[in-house]
C-alpha cells in the first residue's frame, strides 16, 4: 500500500487512546486490536464461536464474556497462549479489509497494545509509543473502577518493561505532560508525515 503505516502502542493507562482519537480527529483511519476483538467477541461471530469450542462456560447469549474469560486467564495463564492462537489469524484478516479500504489515504494508523511483545514493529513505516511514569499509570488505572489490583498486575506481567520498548520505539509521547501538548505532538507528527519529512524505515 502506499499510505504512511504508523504502529501506535502504549501498556495500559498510559493514554495510547485518547492519542488514538486525536488521529481520528485528525481524519486518519485507525485500526484497533482491542475494537477487533470486541466484534469478534460478539454473539455468532467467529471468534465467539471459537472461544465457545475451548471455554464453553466463557460464552453467553451476548457472546464471549470477557469477566469470565479473564477469571479463567488469571487460574492458568497458560490460556492466554492458546486463546491467542485462536484469535490472531482472524485478527490479521481483520487488519487486511482495514488495508484494502484505505490504500488511498496518505497516513494509517494501527492502534496495537501488544505491538512490542508480539515483535511486530517490521510490519510499520514507524512506530509511536505513548507512555507516563509508572506512578501516573498505576493511579490511572485503579482509578477507572474497572481493575482490581491483580487485573493490573497480570496485564504488566504480559507486557515487557517500559524501559525496553522506548528503546524500540521510533517515537515517543509522554502523557504525563498537559493534554494540549500530547494533541500538538500528534498535529505535528501528523503534519511530518504528510509532508514526507520522515522516512519510511
Amino acid at each position: 500500500m502506499n499510505s504512511f503505516v504508523l504502529g501506535l502502542t502504549g501498556s495500559i493507562a498510559m493514554g495510547k487512546t485518547t492519542v488514538s482519537n486525536m488521529f481520528k480527529d485528525l481524519g486518519v483511519p485507525v485500526w484497533c486490536a482491542d475494537t477487533a476483538v470486541q466484534d469478534l467477541y460478539r454473539i455468532n461471530a467467529e471468534g465467539t464461536r471459537k472461544i465457545q469450542k475451548l471455554l464453553p462456560s466463557a460464552v453467553d447469549k451476548n457472546g464471549v464474556n470477557r469477566e469470565i474469560l479473564k477469571s479463567l486467564i488469571h487460574k492458568d495463564n497458560g490460556l492466554l497462549e492458546k486463546i491467542e492462537k485462536l484469535i490472531h489469524p482472524l485478527l490479521i484478516s481483520s487488519k487486511n479489509i482495514f488495508i484494502d479500504e484505505n490504500q488511498l489515504k496518505p497516513l494509517v494508523v494501527f492502534d496495537i497494545p501488544l505491538l512490542f511483545e508480539k515483535n511486530q514493529e517490521k510490519s510499520f513505516d514507524a512506530t509511536l509509543l505513548v507512555t507516563a511514569s509508572e506512578e501516573t499509570q498505576r493511579e490511572r488505572a485503579l482509578l477507572r473502577g474497572k481493575l482490581s489490583k491483580e487485573d493490573f498486575k497480570l496485564i504488566k506481567k504480559n507486557q515487557l518493561n517500559e524501559e525496553h520498548k522506548i528503546r524500540r520505539a521510533n517515537f515517543i509521547f509522554n502523557t504525563d505532560k498537559p493534554i494540549e501538548q500530547t494533541k500538538l505532538e500528534v498535529k505535528t507528527l501528523h503534519r511530518k508525515i504528510l509532508n514526507k519529512e520522515i522516512e519510511r524505515k
